[in-house]
């Protein structure tokens, strides 16, 4: 198929071609300055969340005006959330972290590696649980229960494709913004190609169960 690669001015490639010194730690080619970074990602829409609710709170969106600007926050709110389940997808760098004669394909030297990646991981499941379920909170205390779960209902499909935007053809959260035709133009591909729409398929089947388990597990904390 093909794959529409966009060239994001928010691309840390291009930060480690100007700050060489910032990809020099690395582990099996990652940079842990891009752990570092993703994580500032993750909780940018936690920030936003706590910005709104508070707004919210204070406003009661009396006014027209003022549901204007809690829908914009939203709406940003929104473009950032994909990145908490976006850090999911990077125990991908686990791939070939042993030599390929290992045997079993586990190597001494390396064997903490899926230790590593998979509690990074981790932070980005935990991550997307928390902030959806708190913002259907908000959205039921808004509106009702019933909205808060058609919101969470159509807040997973809407992630899954944020995420493989960003993970498959490389937009950052402001690029749906900066460009937009180019955004929407790829949107379309993973609704008019049939390899792109059953990736989108099964990563929102899994972020889907990824959030019922959630609930299950986290439901008493």
């Amino acid at each position: 198929m093909d794959r529409i690669i966009h060239n994001s001015i928010f691309s840390l490639d291009k930060v480690y071609l100007r700050y060489r010194w910032l990809g020099d730690v690395y582990i099996n080619d990652y940079q842990l300055f891009t752990i570092f970074w993703n994580l500032i990602l993750a909780l940018t829409p936690l920030a936003l969340y706590f910005i709104l609710r508070k707004y919210a709170a204070e406003t009661r969106l009396a006014g027209l005006g003022q549901k204007i600007i809690a829908i914009v926050l939203f709406f940003v709110w929104l473009l950032f959330f994909p990145n908490t389940a976006y850090i999911i997808t990077d125990v991908r760098h686990l791939l070939n972290y042993c030599p390929a004669d290992s045997p079993f394909k586990v190597c001494e030297e390396n064997a903490w590696m899926i230790m590593l990646f998979f509690t990074y991981s981790s932070l980005g499941w935990i991550s997307f649980y928390y902030l959806l379920k708190q913002m259907a909170k908000l959205a039921g205390e808004i509106f009702s229960r019933f909205i808060s779960r058609v919101f969470i209902a159509l807040a997973i499909p809407v992630t899954a494709l944020g995420v493989l935007v960003g993970l498959f053809n490389r937009f950052n959260s402001l690029d749906a913004i900066l460009f937009p035709v180019q955004f929407i133009k790829v949107i379309g591909l993973y609704f008019s190609d049939i390899n792109y729409f059953l990736n989108w398929l099964i990563f929102t089947v899994f972020l889907y169960l990824l959030y019922l388990a959630g609930d299950v597990i986290f439901r008493k904390v």
